[in-house]
C-alpha cells in the first residue's frame, strides 16, 4: 500500500462535475487526485464507440442561460459545436405527436372526446384551484394545476414508467425544481392553452459537440492533465474514507487490480452516490445509515443500434410512455451531429428505465435486444431488417428518485456530512440534485471559488 502526498484535493469521480472542478483548481495552482472507478471519464455524459458509430449515454444537449457557463464551454471547445434544432414527438394513443403538445397536432392525438374531457378538466382545475390542498406528491401538483384528465392521458403513463413508481409516491418537489416532466406540464399549458413562454429546458435549439457530448469530458481531463497538477486514475474503487491524523486530512482508500492503496488530501470533493459516500465514511453512532438507503437512484439500460439508411426520423427525442413497451425514450445521433454515424447510416438510442437489481436490470443482454427490437419492428419505428448490430450498456444511479418524504431523509444526511467541512458534494448524483449539464458545470466553478477562498 503506498500513499500519496496530502497537499492535495481529491475528487471522487471523473463526471462532468468532478473534472470541472479538477481543471479549475489546476488552473489556480492547486493539485488535484481524480478517482474513477470506470475504465473512461465522463460518468453520465459520455460518449461511447462501437466500430464507426458513436452514442452519448441517453442523449445530452447543452444549453444555458448563464452566459458564463456558456463561454467556458465554448473556450473549453474551441468553439468546436454544432447547433441543432430539437424536433421531439411523443406516441400518444397510436399516433406520433408534438412534444411538447401543440395545437391541431396534440388534439388529434387525444381524439375529439378526450380532448375535450381534458379542456374541461383543466378548467375546473384552475377554478377550484384557491381550495385545494397541499401539494405533496407528483400528482397533487399535476392534477391541482392541469385537471385529473390530462394527468391520466398524459402525465401519468410516462412519469410512472420512468420512475417505476406510483406518481402518488413521487415528492412534489419534482415539479417545483421544474425537471423533466413538470416542464412538460409548463409545455402543455403553453401549447393547449396559449402561452408563449416555453420552460428552459425545452428549448427548442440547443449546442452540441460534433463527436458526441463526451467530448467535453475528455477535453477536460486532457487540459487538466496537461497542467501537470492533475492526476486521473481510472478503474480506481473506492471503499473507505478515514481522518487521518492530522488533524483536517483524509485518507481514501482505493482498490486497483486487486490492490489496496491510499491517496491522501486537505479536501474531498464527492461526485458519487450519496448512499454510497455515507457508508464509506468513518463509523458513528449518530450516521443516518439508514437514511442514505432512502435516497435511491433510477437506472438505465442503453440499447444501441445500428441501422442501415441515412434516417429513421426527423426527432431529436421520441418519448413512448405506453407501459406495455419495454423502450421508454429514443433518439437518433446522427440528427445531432452526422458524425455520429458511418456514411449512408444511422443508429438508434433506446433507454429502458429500469432500478439497478430488479427484473428487468438483471435480463440477458440478447432478450433485451430482441425485445426492444421486435417492439420498434411493431411500431414500425425500425424495421428489424434494417438493424445491422447491437449493444448494450447498463448505467446505474442514471436520475436521483425525489420520493415523497426524500427532503427530511437528505437533510439529516448533509446535517451529518457537516461535522467534516473538508468534504464536498457535487455533481447531480453526488449533491442528489436533478441539474442539467449547464447547473452541473455552474455547481462546479462556485464550488471551486468556495475552495480556494476558504485556503
Amino acid at each position: 500500500m503506498r500513499e500519496s502526498p496530502s497537499d492535495c484535493t481529491v475528487v471522487l469521480g471523473a463526471g462532468l462535475s468532478g473534472l470541472t472542478v479538477a481543471l479549475e483548481l489546476a488552473r489556480r495552482g492547486r493539485r488535484v487526485v481524480v478517482l474513477e472507478s470506470d475504465s473512461e471519464v465522463g460518468g453520465l455524459a459520455r460518449t461511447v464507440a462501437f466500430g464507426g458509430y458513436r452514442f452519448d449515454v441517453g442523449g445530452h444537449r447543452f444549453h444555458s442561460s448563464w452566459p458564463h457557463v456558456t463561454a467556458w464551454v465554448r473556450d473549453l471547445l474551441g468553439g468546436d459545436l454544432v447547433h441543432v434544432d430539437r424536433r421531439s414527438r411523443i406516441h400518444l394513443n397510436g399516433r406520433y405527436a408534438d412534444y411538447p403538445l401543440r395545437l391541431p397536432n396534440g388534439l388529434l392525438a387525444l381524439g375529439a372526446p378526450r380532448a375535450a374531457r381534458v379542456l374541461a378538466s383543466y378548467l375546473m382545475a384552475r377554478l377550484w384551484r384557491r381550495g385545494r390542498g397541499p401539494d405533496v406528491s407528483f400528482e397533487d401538483w399535476v392534477v391541482h394545476r392541469f385537471g385529473r384528465e390530462l394527468f391520466e392521458v398524459y402525465f401519468r403513463p410516462y412519469t410512472e414508467k420512468v420512475w417505476g413508481m406510483e406518481c402518488s409516491e413521487l415528492s412534489a418537489d419534482w415539479a417545483s425544481q421544474r425537471i423533466m416532466l413538470p416542464s412538460l406540464a409548463a409545455a402543455v399549458r403553453g401549447s393547449l392553452f396559449q402561452l408563449t413562454t416555453p420552460p428552459a429546458t425545452l428549448v427548442s435549439r440547443f449546442m452540441y459537440p460534433p463527436l458526441g457530448i463526451g467530448t467535453i469530458a475528455t477535453r477536460l481531463a486532457r487540459e487538466a492533465t496537461s497542467t501537470g497538477m492533475v492526476t486521473i486514475c481510472l478503474n480506481s474503487q473506492v471503499f473507505r474514507l478515514e481522518e487521518s491524523v492530522s488533524a483536517g486530512d483524509w485518507r481514501v482508500l482505493i482498490r486497483e487490480g486487486g490492490e489496496e492503496r491510499t491517496v491522501s488530501g486537505r479536501q474531498v470533493v464527492s461526485t458519487i452516490p450519496l448512499s454510497a459516500l455515507v457508508k464509506m465514511l468513518p463509523s458513528s453512532g449518530t450516521a443516518p445509515n439508514h437514511l442514505g438507503d432512502t435516497l435511491t437512484y433510477r437506472s438505465l439500460i442503453c440499447v444501441f443500434l445500428a441501422v442501415d439508411g441515412c434516417r429513421i426520423s426527423a426527432d431529436t427525442w421520441t418519448y413512448f410512455p405506453d407501459r406495455d413497451l419495454l423502450l421508454g425514450r429514443t433518439h437518433e445521433p446522427a440528427n445531432w451531429s452526422r458524425q455520429m454515424a458511418p456514411r449512408g447510416k444511422t443508429s438508434l438510442c433506446v433507454e429502458v428505465f429500469c432500478t439497478a437489481g430488479d427484473e428487468t436490470w438483471q435480463r440477458r443482454d440478447q432478450d433485451l435486444v430482441n425485445s426492444v427490437m421486435a417492439e420498434l419492428d411493431t411500431l414500425g419505428f425500425v424495421r428489424r431488417e434494417r438493424v445491422l448490430d447491437a449493444w448494450l450498456l447498463r448505467v446505474p444511479h442514471a436520475y436521483p428518485v425525489f420520493r415523497v418524504g426524500y427532503g427530511t431523509a437528505l437533510d439529516q444526511v448533509r446535517g451529518h456530512l457537516a461535522r467534516w467541512p473538508t468534504l464536498h458534494l457535487a455533481g447531480r448524483t453526488g449533491s442528489f440534485r436533478y441539474l442539467n449539464m449547464d447547473a452541473v458545470i455552474a455547481q462546479a466553478l462556485d464550488l471551486v471559488k468556495r475552495l480556494v477562498g476558504a485556503e
